[in-house]
């Protein structure tokens, strides 16, 4: 399931900055109406160490982005949310509800922010073995080694870009659903089509990425998980948010 948050800045100034590394601005947003609307859900997202089976992705529409911050040229920030489960899906729903009630929350400095709507968006179930996605907030294909405790983010044209990012799906799929998953990854091919290099600060930190489309070929039932979870690491944090685009060959909707 997945959702389209409609947000809008409200500010006494005519244009409006925000930091580049905004992620943890929208996380605290996202928190906060968890932390009201399903507060075991807030609990075990963000307070235990568990993978996050979901992926987000801001979008700053027509947005100016330089070194250190955004300049919003338009009062609309699109948010969206993907996950399979359900439990999940419900709860960031209604934690968006929670404050749409709200009318206004604080935002940057002496701006604030308004959920104006929230809708689902749908796409159409994966029945074949191919499927082409677009990376809408960029993929982080993260080599963790655990002598070092050091984090190395591949280009996707790295040879071991494609088994770096199997084994990130691994680390988050297997141990939500099971060791039998992990045979279908393995087996998984991934192959990029039409990638950009992007370099994103976040969290006092740089992660080299890739946004554009990307090809994968495997069993239907992970290509949905795929879709739905993001692809890489840290999609909690807006990365890895994919759309699908056609799958088998035939373009969907």
């Amino acid at each position: 399931m997945r959702f389209r948050i409609n947000l809008e800045v409200q500010s006494p100034r005519d244009e409006v900055e925000i930091p580049i590394k905004y992620q943890s601005i929208f996380l605290s947003l996202l928190k906060r109406g968890l932390e009201n609307a399903a507060p075991e859900i807030y609990q075990t997202l963000y307070q235990q160490n568990k993978e996050k089976l979901f992926s987000q992705a801001i979008i700053f529409k027509g947005a100016t982005f330089e070194k250190e911050k955004i300049r919003l040229n338009t009062s609309t920030i699109t948010y969206l949310f993907s996950t399979p489960k359900a439990d999940l899906a419900m709860a960031v729903y209604n934690a968006f509800i929670f404050l749409k009630g709200m009318k206004a929350v604080p935002f940057v400095g002496d701006s604030k922010i308004v959920v104006k709507s929230v809708s689902s968006i749908y796409q159409e179930p994966i029945t074949e073995k191919q499927v082409v996605f677009q990376a809408v907030s960029p993929i982080l294909a993260r080599d963790h080694n655990r002598e070092t405790r050091k984090d190395w983010f591949l280009a996707f044209s790295d040879e071991n870009y494609e088994a770096v990012l199997k084994q990130n799906l691994v680390n988050r799929l297997v141990p939500e659903m099971g060791n039998g998953i992990k045979y279908d990854i393995d087996h998984l091919k991934i192959k990029p089509l039409n990638m950009k290099k992007t370099v994103t600060k976040a969290y006092e930190k740089f992660y080299q990425g890739a946004i554009g489309t990307i090809e994968l070929t495997g069993e239907p039932y992970l290509l949905n998980v795929i879709r739905d979870v993001g692809l890489g690491a840290k999609t909690g944090l807006y990365f890895g948010y994919l759309n699908q685009l056609k799958q088998g060959g035939e373009r969907n909707g």
